[in-house]
């Protein structure tokens, strides 16, 4: 098994890179399949706050912070081994980085 690279800055795309502080929403994320073919979304909620990405091998993890502060890990890329047959294992997709506001609000 290779070892396990703890990275502090992520590119997301072009113009946005995570580094640690960041806050970011990511959607996806895992799911519960039911008998009847109903789908429970399993993911943690954000917003997050970006620690560290972890690589190990082709498996890529976010260690981020939710918004209680506690440590959420997310699946973003690679494969990943099921827990259970009923759990499909979705890797959560980053939709944005939240940037503060540097205009001052209008009265």
């Amino acid at each position: 098994m290779p070892p396990l690279e703890r990275i502090f800055e992520h590119r997301v795309s072009e113009r946005s890179i995570l580094r640690p502080g960041t806050r970011f929403r990511a959607t996806g994320g895992p799911l519960y399949k039911l008998a009847d073919g109903t789908e429970v979304p399993l993911g943690a909620r954000g917003p997050f706050v970006f620690r560290a990405l972890l690589k190990r091998g082709s498996c890529q993890l976010i260690e981020a912070a939710d918004r209680e502060g506690n440590t959420a890990i997310l699946h973003i890329g690679g494969r990943r081994k099921r827990a259970t047959p009923e759990i499909v294992t979705r890797p959560y997709r980053i939709k944005s980085v939240i940037r503060k506001n540097t205009k001052p609000r209008r009265k």
